[in-house]
């Protein structure tokens, strides 16, 4: 019998339990294992974070680029597919990537903040000042 799109969820739920107690490397393998099954934009999501967390920012972006392929809509994806690529200074990537997560939820005060910063280290004070004032309208002050 062969493996089906529940063995995934359950595998995907095994590794999201592992990194919530921060074994991160049991939580990769839990994920490579439904990979394996079906490659699902959720397990790239969270096979991505577990490798941030352990500061493996490049293999962590790869995998944010699958789960964005998977479901470009996914405003989480490209949330901390810009806080990887920030960790690489790779910043004009980062910003890209907090502009697809503020496209897909608009109210994103969290990427809209991240851009400010952006902007805000390039130089470009005004439109930074703008992000942040969304921050603060997103958030009510």
């Amino acid at each position: 019998m062969g493996l089906t799109e529940a063995d995934v969820k359950a595998l995907v739920s095994e590794g999201i339990l592992s990194a919530d107690y921060d074994e991160h490397e049991e939580a990769i393998e839990f994920y490579d294992k439904a990979l394996k099954i079906i490659e699902t934009a959720e397990a790239f999501l969270n096979k991505a974070i577990s490798l941030a967390e352990l500061e493996k920012y490049e293999e962590a972006v790869q995998c944010y680029d699958k789960a964005g392929q998977l479901d470009a809509s996914d405003s989480l994806v490209w949330y901390n597919r810009g806080v990887a690529l920030t960790q690489l200074d790779r910043l004009d990537d980062a910003l890209s990537s907090y502009e697809k997560a503020i496209e897909a939820s608009p109210g994103y005060a969290d990427a809209w903040y991240n851009k400010g910063e952006i902007l805000k280290h390039k130089g470009q004070d005004d439109d930074a000042e703008t992000c942040f004032a969304k921050v603060k309208e997103l958030e009510g002050e």
